[in-house]
């Protein structure tokens, strides 16, 4: 017997002669001739040294050795189908790239820039999964991430957009009633609001460590509306709420736009930042490339407005 396979048309004439139990119906489903198929079959049964069918006048009848033979090829012919159909639906996704985020990181930061990356690259259309969940790239079909955490992510690639802050900041009508220059010991008066979301990123500095830095006691930090969204506690903030230990990052457009302000100099380093994170195996795909250059030069244009 040769070394290596034979040839594929003449294995997928056997399976189909095989699967049908007639050479006239293999021939009819492959759009060939019977004689085509006979042909084919005999040099398989030439090439492995084998029967693979007994022949009588009226039926054919797959030999032991062709009953194996069969189950493995049809397997194999069913896996090449969904192969095929794999590589027929890839030239659409190609032109949507899945980029999963967090709501409140969407809706501050990504979605505002999206238009720029639109207008770059045109044939790319973006799907953008926003949910507070860890997105598994295989089953939840996402190409790249933005995550807010560590940055250590098994079977990843992750790069470092920037880091986040936070400092207090509520609406001008609140520290309008704490005084004119309202220092951090009017917090006293105020409605605390807090941002639980960022512990889940673990154990981060939170409402009294920013006290500690700022040389303030006497402001109970447990008292006040708790939110697990970043997001949702800015817009509580800005609606007058009370005042919130907002994270700069997520506020920066309100703070740009004046909805909200943050008078104090004192800002606390979280250890978390924001990752780009993509899989490993994925990473040399031209969509994600490009998205990658992308917000990591918007990332560092950004980076230079942070509290350093």
């Amino acid at each position: 017997m040769p070394q290596g396979l034979p040839p594929l048309s003449a294995l997928r004439a056997f399976e189909a002669a095989g699967r049908l139990g007639s050479f006239t119906r293999a021939a009819e489903e492959l759009h060939v001739t019977t004689a085509a198929i006979s042909h084919q079959v005999r040099g398989l049964e030439e090439w492995l040294g084998v029967p693979l069918f007994r022949r009588t006048t009226r039926r054919l009848f797959l030999t032991e050795d062709g009953q194996v033979a069969l189950g493995y090829l049809r397997e194999g012919f069913e896996q090449l189908a969904r192969g095929v159909e794999v590589l027929r639906g890839s030239r659409g996704r190609q032109r949507i790239l899945t980029v999963s985020t967090t709501p409140s990181f969407a809706a501050k930061w990504l979605v505002p820039r999206l238009g720029g990356f639109s207008r770059s690259h045109p044939g790319i259309d973006i799907r953008l999964a926003a949910t507070t969940a860890l997105a598994k790239f295989d089953r939840d079909q996402v190409d790249v991430a933005v995550r807010f955490g560590g940055g250590r992510y098994a079977g990843t690639r992750s790069q470092r957009l920037f880091g986040e802050f936070v400092t207090p900041m509520a609406s001008p009508r609140v520290w309008a009633r704490l005084g004119r220059k309202p220092r951090p010991s009017d917090l006293a008066r105020a409605a605390i609001l807090h941002d639980d979301s960022v512990l889940m990123t673990g154990k981060q500095p939170g409402w009294r460590e920013w006290l500690r830095k700022a040389g303030v006691a006497g402001v109970e930090v447990e008292r006040g509306m708790h939110f697990d969204d970043g997001h949702i506690v800015l817009q509580a903030a800005a609606e007058g709420r009370g005042v919130a230990l907002g994270r700069v990052v997520l506020a920066a457009p309100d703070l740009d736009a004046g909805s909200l302000v943050a008078p104090f100099p004192e800002v606390l380093d979280l250890s978390a930042a924001y990752w780009l994170v993509v899989p490993e195996r994925r990473e040399e795909r031209p969509a994600i490339t490009a998205f990658a250059a992308w917000i990591t030069s918007e990332a560092r244009a950004f980076a230079r407005r942070l509290p350093l």
